[in-house]
């Protein structure tokens, strides 16, 4: 009778699910509970992609990922109480990716407040920083009133409509979910930031000599303009991990990749570059990114751009910058426009990177990561368009090394948060924006949050390589690699996760020899549905992370 009750009434849950749409809004992720019925209900009606999910952390998780994936606004829901905390990591997780999500909890009536309601949530039982802009979210707010929805409505279009990304928390009590919804009207304004004809100037004076581009995620929407720059300076690129892509790794022009996992030769490639300064373009130049190199910064400093005025100086505060406030898009027109008076093509002056030694497979029981990382190259990365996307550990240093990408958009990684379950989870939310997704993770990862049952239900488009070593392998690595022995709390029982994906409706293969990998990925690819290839690997052979470790071992000493 409820249900029949809400069918065709405008309330506020069904005026914000289309105003959320008429934004651009696609993708829906989150899990049911008592108190959110009204607003579920009217997104099983609505025009959303709705995605029910097992566990609310996987659900944002996912929705971070669709949202990049199609550079929109995705909703993830819960109920109230461990519904709400349990969505939290991933909440933070997306202010850091930069994603547009807007988390929709259900939230105790005033009424009932202090009463010991079941899984009561409210400011006073978290806290404010929950329900408040400042805290975990850039805007935050339980609303009591249905006749607030129309501000609130329009500081989500603004902040939705910003270059940068946008995090938000709405909070709805049950009996407003389903209350007669006031009339609203969109206003998406437009945001531009451009740079001002002087800070042009003191840029063109800067870039006059030789310098490099460093490029991150953020640029990844501009990777034309940052190829006609190159093209027309033949300056040097640098990437980040995350912006591996943006810019041709097989261009002669690329240097390497930087920061965890990154290139061990690219302080010196860097040098024979024989560069000036570096122009940042997309990247916060944080841990990941960096792993804070001074080498890899010129005697000349940086120019640095970005939206947040916050960023420039903040990884390098002993390092002489330029900050150049501005939206990456015009700052590039801008510069592209001006670029006759930077004085014509550098010649390069350093070999083009080569590719790793191709490797035979070997005979013995488990496969070789690096191995399997040139497997994944051949077949996965330059014989498919799927995404790929690395979890955080070891996968993700194993793939920043040894794949290379030729276009942007076509990998992902968690950037500075890095929660374990990120990628395992989240890659149903790339494949759900239509696009075939191979996530790389560990196996630690994996048995935290994997969302097999999910993609099984959804007949997701996916495939998981499970780096299996019974561990948690870059805990367990870089223990021993800083002389702590007892490392056995560390491993684990094996777990056969062929087995595992068939007891949740999905499918897949074992494998424990390196001539098994690629028939593997093959039958992977040729699947449409949910696909989990279990890899039995060398624990022996070292992932690529010595910067980090190295970093942890000038902290624990003091440094």
């Amino acid at each position: 009778m409820a249900a029949e009750l809400l069918a065709g009434r405008q309330t506020v849950s069904t005026v914000l699910i289309d105003t959320l749409h008429a934004m651009g809004m696609q993708q829906a992720f989150g899990m049911i509970g008592g108190a959110i019925v009204p607003f579920y209900d009217a997104l099983s009606r609505s025009a959303l992609n709705l995605v029910h999910f097992r566990h609310e952390n996987g659900a944002v998780f996912a929705a971070i990922e669709a949202s990049l994936a199609d550079n929109v606004p995705a909703l993830a829901f819960t109920t109230t109480g461990p519904g709400l905390t349990n969505a939290l990591t991933g909440a933070v997780t997306a202010r850091y990716e930069g994603a547009k999500l807007l988390l929709v909890s259900a939230v105790t009536p005033l009424s009932k407040r202090g009463r010991y309601p079941i899984q009561e949530s409210s400011s006073e039982s978290f806290g404010p920083g929950i329900y408040e802009p400042g805290g975990l979210f850039d805007y935050a707010v339980a609303m009591h009133d249905p006749a607030e929805l129309p501000r609130i409505i329009r500081t989500l279009a603004l902040g939705f409509s910003s270059p940068r990304g946008f995090v938000a928390h709405l909070a709805l009590p049950l009996p407003v979910q389903a209350s007669p919804a006031p009339r609203v009207a969109i206003t998406v304004p437009r945001v531009e930031v451009a740079p001002s004809a002087s800070t042009m100037d003191e840029v063109v004076a800067r870039l006059h000599g030789r310098f490099a581009v460093w490029v991150g995620y953020g640029a990844r929407h501009c990777a034309t303009q940052v190829a006609e720059l190159v093209e027309r300076l033949k300056a040097p690129v640098i990437s980040t991990p995350r912006g591996k892509g943006i810019f041709p790794e097989d261009s002669p022009h690329f240097l390497g990749v930087s920061g965890l996992g990154g290139h061990e030769d690219l302080v010196a490639r860097l040098a024979e570059a024989r560069v000036d300064r570096v122009l940042v373009l997309g990247s916060r130049l944080g841990e990941i990114s960096s792993s804070y190199d001074a080498g890899l910064i010129p005697r000349g400093g940086m120019i640095h751009v970005d939206l947040d005025p916050n960023v420039p100086g903040t990884a390098y505060p002993e390092v002489e910058t330029l900050a150049v406030q501005a939206e990456l898009g015009q700052f590039l027109d801008a510069l592209l426009e001006r670029s006759d008076e930077l004085g014509g093509p550098r010649a390069l002056t350093v070999a083009p990177r080569v590719a790793p030694p191709q490797l035979e497979p070997r005979e013995q029981d488990r496969v070789r990561p690096r191995y399997l990382m040139q497997c994944l190259q051949a077949r996965v990365v330059e014989g498919t368009d799927a995404v790929v996307l690395s979890e955080t550990g070891n996968s993700l240093a194993w793939t920043n090394r040894y794949l290379r990408f030729s276009s942007p958009h076509r990998y992902r990684m968690s950037g500075m948060f890095c929660p374990m379950g990120h990628v395992s989870a989240g890659v149903l939310g790339t494949a759900a924006t239509g696009r075939k997704a191979v996530a790389v993770v560990g196996d630690g990862s994996f048995l935290m949050q994997n969302e097999i049952s999910t993609a099984a239900a959804t007949r997701a488009d996916v495939v998981w390589i499970v780096l299996n070593d019974a561990r948690y392998g870059m805990c367990d690595q870089g223990m021993r690699c800083l002389g702590y022995d007892d490392a056995k709390q560390l491993q684990f029982p094996e777990v056969d996760f062929l087995a595992l994906a068939r007891s949740m409706g999905a499918d897949g293969a074992r494998v424990w020899r390196e001539q098994q990998v690629a028939d593997a990925l093959e039958w992977a690819l040729r699947e449409r549905g949910p696909f989990v290839i279990d890899v039995i690997i060398d624990p022996d052979e070292l992932a690529p992370v010595a910067d980090r470790i190295a970093s942890i071992y000038t902290q624990a000493n003091g440094a």
